[in-house]
């Protein structure tokens, strides 16, 4: 079993607030990501943070299953939304966690695909999609990397770098045909310039 999480539990500063209902192409950003997500993994959850906040409400409309995070290790990055997947992951007994950012419209639909090929050729704990630039968040990673990252986030001092976790652990990356498909939306500027293209 693939588990597929959609990373929707971030604040959105940069946006404005509620990131994941920017309209983009006639629908939410989130519907895309949940609509890309959906058909490459076996389950698929959205991690909406904390359980009471204004995005998480709104979140609630939506068909697809939420996950909350830990209150101990909210709001200390994207990295909680990835320690509330792999508890889901383990929990279910799943093979793999897929993490994808709700602000990733275009991803190919042979991603998930790809990076169990990668994973399984490298043997590394955690694989992601590295370009030009890197998308750690676009990753697969392994149930057993639970145990440290819960830890480190513990440790953590209001938050921890998804980079700086990972060069602690057993990573593999996956050049991406064409990086065009892991642009991703972090401020109105840039839901404009994706919209004129």
């Amino acid at each position: 079993m693939i588990l597929g999480v959609v990373l929707a539990g971030g604040k959105g500063q940069r946006m404005g607030g509620n990131k994941p209902f920017a309209i983009y192409d006639h629908a939410p950003l989130i519907s895309h990501a949940i609509a890309a997500l959906t058909p490459q993994v076996s389950q698929l959850l959205v991690n909406a943070g904390e359980p009471i906040s204004p995005v998480a409400t709104q979140l609630r409309t939506l068909k697809t299953p939420l996950i909350y995070d830990d209150p101990a290790i909210t709001n200390l990055g994207p990295l909680s939304g990835i320690h509330t997947g792999l508890k889901a992951a383990i929990r279910l007994k799943a093979k793999s966690l897929i993490s994808l950012p709700c602000d990733m419209p275009h991803i190919p639909d042979t991603m998930v695909k790809s990076l169990i090929t990668a994973q399984m050729v490298s043997g590394a704990d955690i694989v992601y999609i590295k370009g030009q630039r890197d998308h750690p968040l676009c990753a697969l990673w392994q149930p057993s990397v639970f145990a440290a990252l819960d830890g480190a986030l513990r440790r953590a001092d209001g938050g921890l770098g998804v980079l700086r976790f990972l060069s602690t652990q057993k990573v593999s990356t996956l050049t991406p045909i064409d990086e065009r498909a892991y642009t991703n939306i972090n401020t109105l500027t840039d839901l404009d310039l994706l919209r004129a293209l």
